[in-house]
């Protein structure tokens, strides 16, 4: 009987994998010697599983391999730092199969995601104004590279004025359509380059940060999420203020006190920017969290608040969309508490905002943003 049974089930496993051919045109800029893979729900999404490896045959890469049933996934070149990206270089969803038959499956990589970071993908960059890219700047507190972008204001280079500094997390997505994560930007160039043309808010420098890819959530927190990562947050803040800070003070004519110094960013670098801000406090006056991921790390962000004196007088601006996140409520709720808290906190004002049916998304901070450089930069 039991060798009956074992028949069965390897003839059952046998009728229900099927063959599957993966051809996979790639842009002309993927190097000569580039790997592909095929990284999905049926690998643990390895993305650089020998088992799921193609071959190059001239300009196209092939594979086949057994697979059954519904199939999510994507083509890399052996990192997530390399993943495909769209056409536009945004970010784009799992592709999907169902597998039930022998297939051919044909697709079309646009572009890496490393080339598009780098300016490398032959995108067209949808910048306004005087922007200044400084490519793998180096941490040698995070023994890492990153590109650091910055907005100069329309009289910056027929002046010798000095300027305050927005500092910007997830630099990628603030500026540019084609580096930005979801091919849809903050358009903070624009809005800062109207803002100051009309007289509304001060000429500002903006300084982009970029994330630095798989780091970033670890980089985003000082505490860590036993599911998701973090801890590097602290490290990350050191870096701002003792190497990045400095170099922007050094090579732009900045204001370079605390008065006129400000941090900001959205969902986990939302979180961080609060962090940073009052830690730093002799460092940093205005602070902009906007959608915060308070929830991450069991909500440590509200125990160091409760146990953190602000020295010195502080504005932040605070947002959250009301349709956040898979549970809405969860994201209103944390934000509504750390309001309330924050109040409390001598030397702190703040500019609460709930904005009625918004989603967790770039176009959302990117309708925001003019209100908090009018709050913080306002003439």
């Amino acid at each position: 009987m039991k060798k009956f049974t074992l028949v069965l089930i390897m003839t059952a496993l046998s009728v229900f994998a099927y063959y599957v051919t993966f051809i996979v045109e790639v842009p002309e800029y993927t190097p000569e010697d580039a790997k592909l893979y095929i990284a999905g729900n049926f690998n643990g999404w390895n993305p650089s599983d020998n088992n799921y490896v193609l071959k190059r045959e001239s300009n196209i890469f092939k594979g086949t391999f057994e697979l059954s049933g519904k199939i999510e996934y994507k083509v890399t070149r052996g990192s997530w730092e390399n993943v495909e990206k769209g056409e536009k270089g945004e970010e784009i969803p799992n592709r999907v199969i169902l597998v039930d038959k022998d297939m051919e499956v044909k697709i079309k990589v646009y572009h890496w995601r490393d080339f598009v970071e780098k300016q490398s993908a032959g995108l067209k960059s949808t910048y306004t104004g005087n922007i200044k890219l400084i490519k793998d700047f180096y941490s040698p507190e995070l023994g890492n590279k990153r590109n650091i972008i910055i907005y100069l204001p329309p009289n910056y280079e027929s002046s010798n004025d000095r300027y305050p500094v927005l500092y910007m997390h997830d630099g990628q997505n603030i500026f540019d359509a084609s580096t930005s994560f979801s091919g849809i930007e903050w358009s903070a160039d624009e809005t800062a380059e109207k803002l100051i043309n009309e007289g509304v808010i001060k000429p500002i420098i903006i300084v982009g940060i970029y994330n630095a890819g798989s780091e970033r959530i670890n980089e985003y927190s000082p505490w860590i999420d036993k599911n998701y990562g973090g801890g590097k947050g602290e490290l990350y803040a050191q870096f701002i203020v003792n190497t990045l800070k400095p170099f922007i003070d050094n090579n732009f004519r900045t204001l370079s006190d605390r008065e006129n110094t400000a941090i900001l960013g959205s969902s986990m670098g939302g979180l961080i920017s609060l962090y940073i801000g009052l830690k730093y406090n002799n460092v940093f006056s205005k602070i902009g969290v906007m959608s915060p991921s308070f929830w991450f790390s069991d909500r440590k962000v509200f125990e160091f608040i409760n146990s953190t004196e602000v020295p010195n007088e502080t504005i932040i601006y605070m947002d959250i969309g009301t349709m956040e996140g898979s549970n809405p409520d969860v994201y209103v709720n944390d934000t509504r508490n750390m309001y309330k808290l924050l109040q409390k906190k001598s030397n702190v004002e703040v500019l609460y905002m709930e904005d009625r049916g918004a989603i967790h998304s770039e176009s959302a901070w990117a309708k925001r943003f003019p209100e908090v450089l009018v709050y913080f930069f306002g003439n």
